[in-house]
């Protein structure tokens, strides 16, 4: 309680001073002795008693939150507050008055380098690491670590300070090679051996060796694939090379010993090999060690992808099965068939079934297409972030477009004929289309309030298509087909949610016969019309029923992955886990008692531990490892914290440490910001737990934190680039974890939202190391997706043309037009009300807005059926809304809310002059040094998205955009 009660102080005394900038001390005092105006609807927690203790207790939290509030909002106006006077002078600070005055706002010095903290993470306990970690972090992180040992033997591993250095070999010269064992075999003038002699050290095809560098004293390493002798009689062997770490991605944080195998190969004479190289490829369950008693070993265990910066499991990249298709018998290298196959899977093939000389169809880029196959194509018309047209292949053509039947048939019959296929397709409309054409519901920036007032309440179904009275012909196919789709007539479908649930399926029960198509000229379609691939649906039947058979198994076997939330908050990342199906999340760890609260009220199922995780760590390893007996322990909220669970019991972590230390948005990034650190605590639950799986999600800014920079004032310098993901990734590699990291736009996934976050996959080896998923819907670029390398190169996993995808980006509109309507009532402390605006008759519920508290619904009924694919998604089988409401303001902040003008786009310069905030519109403010704040008190485009919401939602704040309905004089309301 001592901690909610130090929060609710300050936040009453920022309401009260936003208020009523003339309040002083004592009108405060006296206010606190009024209990509205401490309680809160929203929680029974606030429902407690502040008085002048608790400000006299508080002041230099309270002061330091108010530094904060002053500077982000700007307002400082309220700096002569007589409130805030007084509890400056509690504090001790000596400030000049005049350099608080209007005019002199560009000079002002704020101060700039508090960072406004979450409150919860005033409470901070030392970071704990496990000593494997601690000896991972080179002692890159400003703050001091705990060391939790799991037993109390002394440290098992070396000071990070003391480097083993390898020796680097020299051989400048090779003076004598030979081949040792008769030629195993000749093909066109080539000679093959087994293995030869250099200076006097015998080299076998499967040795690693060095080699010799031209460009550095380093050598290469690299496996000897095959040896020849050419018709130059030059004695060669193929080589396919490993790298070290500290060349490749890990580079400062790469282990000494540890290398990489690649996919880069190459012919070599074998004179440039300096010698064998003593190279251990680890088995599954062996660990890495710090300590090396030959100074000439080495190992390696994982394959690096060096376009996307992932690392396999290396037996997956050199398995001696290896069926080779493109290498003969006696030049087998895993590197050259990889390559062969990458380039041949870009060329179109012909598909035969049996022994049938005429193909049913062809490949490209490693997709299947048959005739009747319903298929994804680029639009004509170069237009990026728009969705796919959708056709059916109703005839398969080569390149002179006649059909494949009749080309191989007056053809010679070799089904090595050079594919050049052509298709003719008949073209689907999307239903969509049809509404949206039908609406006139433009928004103008001279429409009036009437003109704009209606909100057409149609259903939108993204998966409806109909016919089109339309064929063409694809010669291009390579570039202008993207995939496959299941298409389905409506009366072969048993459910249809559980259907649209599926990806990449649609359905359709009408046709047009129109060359203009729209809602009037459409006509019934009889399912017998629609014909489909009976492979493909044999295909799409199997995958069905082996998905419901391992769903089945996974329940009835109890072989969901047992999983664990750090830093849960409300349990986001748990909701998503848990529909897979596949994910039962036990236990959550979170440190704000709010949220806690919430977790456990939405997964009963699990264990919440509001606590701190270091804390939680600690006590994990003493009782699990140490066995030792703990002394009891309570949360936040008073109750008794459960053990934690003990290595074995979990399969997966995930975890979305905090980010504000990383986020591009924070002003007050420090070097030494205790949060950060948290990463390594999440790494060091995944060394304790060793789980099968590891998740971490964070913001962009990860991705471009400096580790081990210095702080410059605002700035922080040096450091190492991208060290912190550098640190994670060599952290799970070293405990022997595959992984994989991307940058994925929610909008890209059916959020109506703009919001780009980081994620780092980890997988031990042995295990499936999951993919990133292609973009369902369609976005208007916000920010990059791509990810830069130290190296300079980039990567993104959405391989999707220009933005396209299967369906079209969801709205604003789409999101919440099914939610009650209700508008603010202008309290016309400003402007009186004219007469015009006593007649408007408005058909919306009219709202008085409090100063406190919040307005609208806590429950509620649906304004409507669900009227989007995102509404029925979100809705499930919900028949109510909850917590329909959005914040209260004071009556300025709501008349500026109302006389914002009606249009998408519109803020707060079009409010008039008596309504426009100084501090967004005055040349003297910082305004001015900020395109005028463009954006702030800003209305949203209904046919748009939302954008992130950070810290609170204010029309004020740093979201800027801030009404979620062009229709209404509302602010934001969270659906969740």
């Amino acid at each position: 309680m001592p901690v909610f009660k130090k929060i609710r102080t300050a936040n009453v005394i920022i309401e009260a001073i936003a208020s009523n900038p003339e309040i002083t001390y004592e009108q405060f005092l006296d206010l606190l002795k009024q209990p509205a105006a401490t309680s809160s609807s929203l929680s029974s927690l606030s429902n407690i008693e502040i008085s002048e203790k608790d400000i006299l207790n508080n002041i230099d939290y309270i002061y330091q939150e108010l530094e904060t509030w002053v500077d982000e909002k700007e307002a400082f106006g309220v700096l002569s507050c007589p409130l805030l006077t007084s509890l400056q002078k509690l504090v001790g600070k000596k400030r000049k008055r005049t350099k608080y005055l209007h005019g002199d706002t560009d000079t002002v010095k704020t101060k700039r380098n508090v960072n406004p903290n979450l409150a919860v993470l005033q409470h901070q306990n030392p970071t704990c690491v496990t000593p494997f970690i601690n000896n991972l972090t080179k002692g890159m992180f400003a703050n001091k670590f705990i060391t939790v040992r799991h037993d109390n033997d002394i440290d098992l591993f070396e000071d990070a300070s003391i480097k083993i250095e390898a020796p680097i070999i020299k051989k400048p010269v090779t003076h004598h090679v030979i081949w040792s064992g008769e030629r195993i075999a000749k093909s066109y003038g080539i000679s093959y051996y087994n293995s030869a002699v250099v200076d006097g050290e015998e080299i076998t095809v499967g040795d690693i060796v060095y080699v010799r560098n031209d460009d550095s004293d380093e050598p290469w390493f690299a496996k000897v694939m095959y040896m020849f002798e050419d018709s130059s009689k030059k004695k060669m062997f193929h080589s396919r090379f490993f790298n070290h770490g500290k060349a490749i991605f890990l580079e400062e944080f790469a282990g000494d010993r540890e290398l990489f195998l690649l996919d880069n190969c190459s012919d070599n004479e074998l004179e440039t090999v300096m010698g064998k190289a003593e190279v251990k490829l680890l088995d599954i369950d062996e660990d890495e060690t710090f300590d090396f008693e030959d100074e000439h070993f080495y190992f390696y265990r994982f394959w690096f992808d060096e376009k996307y910066a992932t690392f396999e499991d290396a037996r997956l990249h050199e398995d001696p099965n290896t069926v080779y298709n493109y290498c003969t018998k006696y030049e087998r290298c895993h590197s050259c068939e990889n390559f062969n196959a990458a380039d041949q899977k870009k060329l179109p093939k012909w598909i035969y079934q049996d022994s049938q000389d005429i193909p049913i169809g062809f490949t490209i880029k490693g997709i299947d297409y048959h005739l009747n196959d319903f298929v994804y194509i680029i639009p004509d018309e170069e237009s990026e972030n728009t969705s796919y047209e959708i056709g059916q292949i109703v005839e398969i053509l080569n390149k002179e477009e006649r059909t494949v039947v009749d080309y191989f048939e007056k053809k010679n019959k070799e089904k090595k004929k050079v594919a050049n296929p052509a298709v003719c397709v008949r073209s689907l409309g999307r239903y969509d289309d049809l509404i949206k054409s039908k609406s006139s519901n433009k928004s103008l920036e001279t429409a009036t309030y009437r003109d704009i007032i209606h909100d057409p309440h149609d259903v939108k179904d993204c998966r409806r298509l109909f016919f089109k009275n339309e064929t063409r012909v694809i010669r291009n196919v390579s570039d202008k087909l993207e995939g496959v789709c299941w298409v389905e007539h409506k009366d072969r479908i048993s459910n249809l949610n559980v259907f649209k649930d599926e990806t990449d399926t649609f359905y359709m029960d009408c046709k047009t016969t129109k060359k203009q198509p729209n809602l009037s000229n459409l006509e019934t379609m009889n399912a017998d019309d629609v014909q489909f691939c009976i492979l493909c649906k044999e295909k799409r039947q199997n995958h069905q029923k082996e998905m419901s058979e391992f769903i089945e198994y996974v329940n009835i076997q109890q072989k969901k992955l047992r999983a664990m939330d750090i830093f849960s908050g409300c349990g986001g990342l748990t909701v998503g886990m848990d529909q897979t199906g596949i994910v039962e999340t036990k236990w959550a760890i979170e440190f704000a008692s709010s949220a806690a609260l919430t977790f456990e009220k939405n997964n009963p199922h699990a264990i919440a531990y509001n606590q701190c995780a270091n804390l939680l760590l600690e006590r994990a390893i003493a009782e699990h490892s140490r066995k030792e007996k703990l002394k009891p322990l309570q949360d936040f909220l008073g109750q008794k914290v459960p053990s934690m669970p003990a290595p074995g019991d979990v399969d997966f972590i995930y975890c979305g440490p905090p980010c504000q230390g990383f986020s591009g948005v924070n002003r007050y990034q420090k070097a030494d910001d205790i949060k950060n650190t948290l990463v390594a605590t999440a790494l060091s639950y995944v060394d304790f737990y060793r789980p099968e799986f590891f998740l971490l999600e964070n913001v962009r800014g990860m991705l471009c934190f400096r580790l081990g920079g210095k702080q410059d004032g605002r700035k922080i310098l040096g450091g190492i680039k991208m060290g912190v993901i550098k640190f994670i990734i060599r952290s799970l590699t070293a405990m022997g974890y595959q992984t994989r990291f991307s940058i994925q736009q929610a909008g890209h996934h059916g959020v109506p939202q703009s919001r780009r976050r980081l994620f780092i996959w980890g997988a031990k080896r042995g295990s499936y190391l999951p993919d990133f998923p292609q973009p369902s819907t369609c976005f208007s670029k916000q920010g990059s997706i791509n990810v830069l390398l130290p190296d300079g190169t980039s990567f993104t996993y959405n391989r999707r043309t220009n933005g396209y995808a299967p369906y079209p980006a969801v709205s604003v509109r789409e999101a919440i037009n099914d939610l009650p309507e209700f508008e603010f009532v202008n309290p016309h402390q400003v402007y009186p009300a004219e007469k015009e605006d006593k007649e408007l008759q408005r058909p919306f519920r009219q709202i008085e807005v409090p100063e406190r508290g919040w307005v609208g619904d806590m429950e509620t009924e649906y304004g409507s059926e669900p009227l989007s694919e995102y509404q029925r998604q979100s809705r499930k089988d919900c028949t109510r809304v909850y917590n329909h409401i959005c914040r209260a303001f004071n009556k300025l902040t709501v008349e500026r809310i109302v006389r914002i003008t009606m249009f998408p786009g519109a803020d707060h310069s079009s409010l008039p002059e008596k309504l426009k905030p100084w501090c967004l519109s005055d040349p003297n403010s910082a305004a001015s040094r900020h395109n005028g704040w463009k954006g702030l008190f800003g209305r949203l485009d209904f046919e748009g998205h939302f954008l992130t919401a950070l810290t609170d939602i204010n029309p004020m704040g740093k979201t800027g955009v801030s009404y979620v309905k062009m229709l209404f004089v509302a602010c934001f309301i969270i659906r969740l």
